[in-house]
């Protein structure tokens, strides 16, 4: 697959926000190209973790567009289960990592994305206040690609940076960010075993301090396909005093799918990482990687169920929460996400939990707060106050510390990812970004199946489950 030099839409970033994003761009009728760092689509999507946020905590829908059709097509392939609810974290939906990847490269190649991989943003290309190009590196040497729109999904709104972009970093007072972790997967699990100890034990169950959702019932999490397990505190100060951990973190999540003895595991944690710099990044890889055979100690030595267990996959690097953030015409705060609050120009809505990790160590400091009725984000939150030429998608978008919690997760940045897309294959048509009408590209969005107005009841309850 040989790239040409210029394109109506070039997506930096080929991760969960990134691959939504091409797709939309060429199914809206863009030449794209998606340049990505490593050999696959898909980001987080990848990597472990169930997809939370799919629905609101009430039920309702708020993924849609080209986010909806991935799950659907892997619940079609065995590789998703139905979207379930969840006491804490609102919604929940397990899925198979490693088929993501094909189904979405699958999308990507249906839609006429062309990739380019093994390839590094390192510059923008600005002409007169906006974005016209990207700067690429490869093993090959350095290309630049033009663009008549670049949409930014690096995770780190890095084109945008370049491009001299106002952003916001990290929390707002101390430009303090979450900590980074690894999910890793480990096989050879007897959850029989994991769910008899739950019951005979359903303290260790209980939510921690900071988190408003209910309690979990072991029976429901048992019955529950693609259920998500946060638990085993108790074990943890258990093995904490006899000096066998050392993670701060004060609970365990695992991520599991029907009919598989192997779970995702989240648990490691690394604090002070600035995403940015290289340096850190390293740090915190190195560092989750030793955490891994310390957890592994753990769970062998502790946890019923896993006396045999094994490390099946890893990531292929940590896993950063907060870095920069475009300034858009409209940051989200933590009162829009709560209260479910919509907005005229509003390109989606997100239900992904009000998830925000302690930027300290420290025993505590978490929030976790599920999404009652899902919140509508506007244009202006992917659209930068300065910088032409460019839309910004993903975690990188508009949005307070506190906001950023729930905008982050994989089914908003889908949802973000899809319309930043649409939007830019829109303007590459016209004459540019902010040429493009709201009504124009909410019309092009829901005709596209994206979900605008709060979504229907999701299957489980209109059926009757």
């Amino acid at each position: 697959m040989k790239t040409q030099d210029h394109y109506d839409v070039v997506v930096a970033g080929g991760g969960t926000a990134g691959a939504c994003a091409a797709i939309a761009a060429a199914r809206t009728g863009a030449r794209t190209l998606v340049v990505e760092p490593y050999s696959y689509l898909g980001g987080n999507i990848a990597l472990g973790m169930n997809l939370l946020g799919a629905a609101d905590a009430e039920g309702h829908w708020a993924l849609g567009g080209v986010g909806r059709e991935l799950v659907d097509r892997l619940e079609r392939e065995g590789g998703a289960t139905p979207v379930s609810l969840d006491p804490q974290f609102g919604s929940i939906l397990g899925h198979d990592p490693e088929m993501a990847k094909i189904v979405l490269l699958e999308m990507a190649v249906e839609a006429g994305v062309e990739i380019l991989y093994h390839a590094l943003v390192v510059d923008a290309v600005v002409s007169n206040g906006a974005v016209t190009g990207l700067t690429v590196a490869t093993k090959q040497g350095v290309r630049t690609i033009g663009a008549r729109v670049v949409v930014d999904t690096t995770g780190d709104a890095d084109v945008l940076a370049k491009a001299g972009g106002a952003h916001t970093f990290g929390r707002d007072a101390d430009r303090k960010t979450q900590p980074a972790s690894r999910i890793f997967r480990v096989g050879d699990v007897d959850l029989k075993r994991v769910y008899e100890y739950l019951s005979e034990h359903p303290e260790d169950l209980k939510p921690p301090k900071g988190w408003s959702g209910g309690d979990y019932d072991v029976d429901t999490l048992a019955a529950t396909p693609g259920a998500t397990i946060e638990a085993f505190g108790d074990l943890i100060r258990r093995a904490r005093a006899a000096g066998h951990w050392s993670i701060p973190r004060w609970r365990l999540g695992l991520y599991t799918l029907p009919g598989r003895s192997d779970v995702g595991v989240n648990v490691t944690r690394v604090h002070g990482v600035d995403g940015t710099d290289p340096d850190d990044v390293t740090r915190a890889d190195v560092e989750t990687t030793l955490q891994m055979a310390e957890v592994m100690r753990f769970l062998r030595g502790y946890v019923p169920g896993f006396e045999n267990s094994r490390i099946v996959s890893a990531p292929h690097q940590v896993g950063i929460r907060e870095t920069r953030r475009v300034r858009g015409g409209y940051a989200l705060t933590q009162e829009d996400v709560v209260e479910g609050r919509s907005f005229d120009d509003q390109i989606g809505r997100g239900a992904y939990p009000l998830d925000v990790h302690d930027v300290e160590p420290g025993l505590g400091g978490s929030v976790l707060w599920p999404i009652r009725r899902s919140f509508g984000i506007p244009v202006r939150c992917l659209v930068p106050v300065d910088v032409g030429g460019l839309v910004v998608a993903g975690r990188a978008i508009s949005a307070t510390h506190e906001a950023a919690g729930s905008t982050r997760g994989q089914a908003v940045c889908m949802v973000t990812g899809h319309a930043a897309g649409t939007l830019a294959a829109l303007a590459a048509a016209g004459d540019g970004v902010t040429s493009v009408e709201v009504t124009r590209l909410q019309d092009t969005l829901r005709a596209q199946d994206a979900v605008l107005e709060r979504g229907r009841l999701i299957e489980s309850l209109t059926d009757g489950g």
